[in-house]
């Protein structure tokens, strides 16, 4: 069904989903005789519509996975029939009989893209209680409204409209899909915006009931907080680093690496649409809606370039000119376009100190009051204007030129969407980190930038409780300095958009701060002997991952000096994660930055705040991203077994995603049966099993001599030139394993004593402990090398029954734990092993035909709402339709999310049942405090 849904979505939109056809002029080609007669004509019409064809199917093979090509052309005819022959062109009204090329074909072209887009929105979207919500009922043809184009939703079920929802969601954003909607629905002035930016409800009634109490975020990236609108406002407006657009790094998908140039030409064709509806269409009557006796005859867009640039500003009128003149669209160079872009905005608008969040506010001032994005503003007008025009043949010129302008910006757009927005094209963080950094590198980290990013968060009113995750930074005044920005910008955002002044009992999100360590790479040029505690240098080249070590421990203990020396920010600062590309640091290098971290002597039973009062001190919460990308399934399991025990998680501690948990195995196998990992990483997961079933009776003797004759082979072609194969024993081996779980600089001091101890070094090398030899070796350059060599591994059936044995050993140690898994649907299905946004590890983590897993305690989240265009609350409700798609009855769905909904907030690390009020007054004492203590820096 995705492959289908994926398919349909890209041959339904393609004329505008990216910069391949900008401009036009293929389909235009495919349309037009080029000005000849005859045969002639009718040659040049075909080959066009046969190149047309072709390239669709390139960009078509490079984004879906049709059945055929057969299905392409067939999904041609139903979207697009009159680009497939002349004789659906002529009974679709592009041709007339004598094949001459008319002025509206162009213009019926767009009103086609139109009339497909208004589909899709009659399909998918409706309204409740002042909600835009998605209409999860079946679509019924009636009499009244027969499908021209997507009659196939009358075959889907709500759960796979679901699927078309999130799909379509994640193509292109569906501002101008909802615009579309309402303007068609006759809500034609801009008030109706209000309150509106870009969610769209999934939850049915009774859901919207249950999610009303209130949900809780707990694993949210603050820089990716954000969503598309935000950044796309951002660049519209240019308020983003000169650096962003120059060094902005398409993906494969990219149809252009332009991005600087066709960025700003975006801006620049934004600015003109904007100015040429407020001076043409909306002079007349600015304080109200229209109707098209309003509009009568005005100029054209082109005719108007001209009479405001002919003779003040050729250079611009020349751009503008070649840009929707031109069929092959050519992109204009960068500066050409930012001169350009300032020529018009001094020439045809007022600069106003402080400009609005956007200039459409200032060019259409009367709108102000209406609280949404100034793209929705826009979109709005442009769509009104279109429904005003349409049926005017006087206007047909007019149509043309806007809208051909029109369709290279949200060109322009969708291919910028798709470059931030992750598809489901492939796996992997690694991966998805090339999203996260187009998407929240353009955000300008100004004053403005906490207050912008919470406000984004806050739009989900459903929101009771958030956790932003940030970086700890090397030092502590940097960190003091950065709490205190957000909690201000906090406290400002709740003042002015809550209220809170006039009644500190209103209803608001709370807010807690969980800081996060990044995993780094280290390399394998390493040798351990080189290490001297006098000149801690030496650390880089002597420790595997010893100096990234310290500088985790010491960023810990920046963060715990800061709760020390501010008693108060103990109140916001709530956890400890552990982030990034899971395959570029092992576990071990944490477990004694987590033990650090969790030292008593940085806590305390109570603080006094400035006013005297005496009151709890939050304990720190603790949380690690585990089992979310791995090589191996196994790699992830033990990776999460790891966190659980060396980093001594406790019940009320979490695991970020642990898809690894939730994967089907038997799935699994069928898509892996070779696996390629390295050497090292597949003798510790042989080691961790080994290590497992040692305590568990539930052992086959097969099983065990498999894993042991397997242990001994790579641990010979590892360590064979360290110590002498017949000692290489697994007890040993084990032991090796655990100890580097141990602080890295500390055994090595321990080993250097020893070594110092002797009189002659030799004699210590050769009486040298067996377990000594073996860690020395994992650091050194020699052993590493060998551990990092890329193996294959079969998933044969013992490896399969090891693999089923893990994940239920490890699925009832963390039910029994009370450890909670985050899970995060959209960002799951991205990222991790799992094929759809239903398929997500929580139906195996917790299941309702399975009461002995139904303990096993766990909170839905969103992760990076910029990336994934999603929030925690529409992640629920997919959950939601999850449960129906099994089978499960709408009672027992609702209660299930209730639980879950509950969980979320329960199991939140933002602690305490204090009152709004007192809230309130601890939020400003902490920045007190905070400023207080800047003020001694």
């Amino acid at each position: 069904m995705i492959d289908k849904i994926t398919l349909l979505i890209n041959i339904s939109l393609f004329p505008f989903q990216n910069l391949r056809f900008l401009g036009q002029h293929d389909i235009l080609d495919a349309l037009d005789c080029n000005e000849e007669e005859g045969e002639l004509g009718i040659e040049f019409r075909q080959k066009a519509q046969r190149d047309l064809l072709i390239k669709i199917q390139h960009e078509t093979l490079r984004k879906a996975r049709p059945k055929s090509m057969d299905e392409i052309n067939l999904l041609m005819k139903k979207f697009y029939p009159m680009l497939c022959n002349d004789d659906e062109a002529l009974l679709a009204g592009f041709l007339s009989p004598a094949y001459k090329y008319s002025i509206s074909i162009e213009k019926k072209l767009y009103l086609h893209y139109f009339e497909i887009l208004g589909e899709f929105g009659d399909s998918l979207l409706s309204y409740r209680d002042g909600d835009v919500v998605f209409k999860y009922w079946k679509n019924d043809v009636t009499n009244e409204k027969q499908w021209k184009f997507i009659d196939f939703m009358e075959n889907y079920k709500g759960q796979d409209k679901v699927h078309f929802f999130h799909a379509i969601s994640r193509f292109i954003p569906l501002d101008m899909i909802i615009m579309l909607h309402f303007i068609k629905n006759g809500l034609h002035d801009p008030i109706q915006l209000h309150e509106f930016y870009q969610h769209v409800n999934l939850a049915d009634a009774a859901l919207d009931d249950i999610l009303r109490r209130g949900v809780s975020e707990n694993h949210i990236h603050a820089s990716a907080a954000f969503n598309f609108s935000i950044l796309w406002q951002a660049l519209m407006n240019g308020r983003f680093e000169p650096r962003y657009l120059k060094e902005f790094q398409p993906n494969h998908l990219a149809a252009s690496i332009d991005v600087e140039s066709y960025i700003l030409t975006a801006r620049l064709l934004r600015l003109v649409m904007a100015l040429y509806l407020k001076d043409q269409v909306y002079n007349k009557h600015p304080d109200a809606h229209h109707t098209e006796s309003d509009v009568g005859e005005h100029l054209s867009l082109l005719v108007w370039l001209r009479e405001h640039f002919l003779e003040e500003d050729p250079e611009t009128l020349d751009l503008l000119l070649n840009l929707l003149k031109d069929r092959e669209c050519k992109l204009p160079e960068s500066e050409e376009v930012k001169r350009a872009i300032d020529r018009v905005r001094l020439a045809l608008t007022v600069i106003e100190e402080p400009e609005p969040s956007d200039f459409i506010f200032s060019i259409f001032s009367n709108h102000r009051g209406v609280k949404t994005y100034g793209e929705n503003i826009f979109l709005h007008l442009v769509i009104l204007y279109k429904h005003l025009i349409q049926q005017s043949s006087s206007q047909n010129e007019n149509f043309e030129q806007f809208f051909r302008a029109f369709f290279v910006y949200v060109s322009i757009k969708n291919e910028f969407y798709q470059q931030v927005t992750q598809p489901t094209v492939m796996h992997g963080l690694d991966f998805f980190r090339g999203y996260f950094d187009r998407a929240t590198d353009g955000i300008v980290k100004n004053g403005d930038y906490y207050k912008t990013m919470l406000r984004t968060l806050f739009q989900d009113r459903y929101l009771k409780k958030v956790e932003l995750r940030i970086s700890i930074k090397d030092d502590l005044h940097t960190n003091k300095q950065i709490l205190l920005e957000i909690l201000k910008s906090y406290r400002e955002v709740i003042q002015e958009d809550y209220g809170v002044l006039d009644d500190p009992q209103v209803e608001f999100p709370l807010l807690g701060i969980v800081y996060h360590l990044i995993k780094r790479p280290d390399n394998s040029n390493k040798d351990l002997w080189l290490y001297d505690e006098e000149r801690e240098h030496t650390l880089k080249n002597a420790l595997h991952f010893g100096d990234l070590q310290e500088q985790y421990i010491k960023q810990v203990q920046h963060l715990q000096e800061l709760r020390k020396v501010v008693p108060m920010a103990t109140n916001f600062i709530v956890g400890l994660d552990a982030a990034s590309l899971e395959n570029n640091t092992p576990v071990q290098v944490f477990a004694p930055v987590f033990e650090e971290a969790r030292d008593s002597k940085y806590d305390a039973l109570r603080i006094v705040d400035p006013e005297g009062n005496i009151l709890p001190r939050q304990s720190l919460f603790f949380t690690f991203h585990a089992g979310e990308d791995f090589r191996h399934l196994i790699t992830g399991l033990r990776r999460i077994d790891e966190v659980v025990r060396f980093c001594k998680l406790h019940a009320g501690d979490r695991i970020g995603h642990g898809i690894a948990l939730g994967v089907d195995i038997s799935e699994w196998v069928r898509n892996n049966p070779l696996v390629i990992l390295p050497r090292g990483e597949y003798l510790d997961n042989l080691l961790w099993i080994w290590g497992v079933y040692s305590n568990t009776p539930k052992l086959q003797m097969e099983t065990l001599v498999y894993l042991e004759r397997t242990i001994d082979r790579f641990a010979a072609e590892l360590f064979s030139e360290v110590v002498s194969v017949g000692d290489l024993r697994i007890p040993v081996l084990y032991h090796v394993y655990e100890r580097r779980f141990k602080r890295l600089t500390k055994e090595v001091i321990d080993l250097q004593q020893s070594k110092d101890k002797m009189e002659d070094p030799q004699e210590y090398f050769l009486k040298m402990k067996l377990q000594d030899k073996l860690f020395v070796a994992y650091h050194q350059e020699a052993t590493l090398r060998k551990m990092e060599e890329p193996i294959y591994v079969t998933s044969n059936e013992i490896e399969q029954i090891m693999m089923k044995d893990m994940q239920d050993y490890l699925i009832h140690k963390i039910a029994a734990s009370g450890i909670i898994i985050e899970v995060n649907p959209s960002s799951n299905e991205a990222i991790g092993e799992i094929n759809s946004v239903f398929g997500n590890q929580l139906f195996k983590l917790q299941s309702a035909g399975n009461p002995e897993l139904s303990n096993v305690l766990v909170n839905v989240n969103s992760d990076d709402p910029m990336v994934f265009n999603t929030n925690v609350s529409n992640e629920l409700v997919l959950m939601y339709y999850g449960m129906l798609q099994q089978g499960m009855g709408r009672e027992a769905a609702l209660d299930w999310i209730e639980k879950l909904r509950k969980a979320g907030m329960d199991t939140s690390f933002i602690r305490g049942a204090r009152s709004r009020k007192q809230y309130l007054h601890v939020l400003n004492i902490t920045i007190t405090a905070l400023e207080t203590y800047a003020s001694s820096i």
